[in-house]
């Protein structure tokens, strides 16, 4: 793993009264740190660190820092909001919520932001998102979107759909109970069954205990 050094580093040996610094191919010390270094006098060497000088003596071991001068490098990039533009992705929440410390939790439902939702059947367009769940809340709830498509799982809790929009159709022991805008549709745990939509299906959905929706038939 390379080391990196930083004007910060620089000024804290300087400070306990460090002349000598030992460093390696597997260094790597900023130009800013070595303006820094040539200002306050402190030297760079590449000696092997067991020839220095007794001045360093009782100081901090290079990993330790090593390990502080990664530390204060990435909490500069953090404060400069630069870690989210070097992963190439942003951190956003997917929704938008306000919270009292009574465990009150306000979700603003225009604000969440849908995700693919693995049902076990390939390319199924099923899409979800917990906004209430462990560790704040014995149940999960959120978000579902079934579009134009069906799957067929296993109920793993006790699961309470509402739709929202469009229908949802599920389908077991050879019956489908169709649930329109506006209805709720409870399903046991252990149920085998069959969920879709001919349409564009959008709910909220309420699960006891906490867990995920459900889970895939073997």
């Amino acid at each position: 793993m390379k080391k990196l050094i930083c004007v910060a580093d620089v000024e804290e040996w300087v400070a306990s009264g460090q002349k000598r610094c030992c460093i390696d191919r597997n260094t790597i010390v900023t130009p800013a740190a070595h303006d820094k270094a040539r200002e306050l006098g402190l030297e760079f060497t590449d000696e092997p660190c067991g020839t220095l000088s007794s001045e360093a003596a009782g100081s901090e071991t290079q990993d330790d820092l090593d390990m502080n001068a990664i530390f204060k490098f990435f909490k500069m990039l953090s404060e400069k909001g630069m870690v989210e533009k070097l992963l190439g992705m942003t951190l956003d929440p997917p929704y938008q919520a306000e919270t009292d410390p009574t465990g009150l939790k306000l979700v603003r439902g225009r604000t969440v932001k849908m995700e693919a939702y693995d049902t076990g059947t390939s390319g199924a367009k099923v899409y979800r998102q917990e906004v209430i769940g462990k560790p704040d809340c014995s149940m999960s709830a959120g978000f579902m979107t079934v579009d134009h498509d069906s799957f067929a799982q296993e109920t793993a809790h006790e699961e309470t759909y509402i739709v929202m929009e469009g229908t949802l159709d599920v389908t077991l022991n050879e019956r489908t109970f169709t649930a329109h805008e506006g209805d709720v549709l409870f399903i046991p745990k252990g149920v085998k069954a069959t969920k879709g939509s001919s349409n564009c299906a959008r709910m909220f959905y309420m699960i006891y205990p906490a867990g995920c929706p459900d889970r895939k038939l073997q």
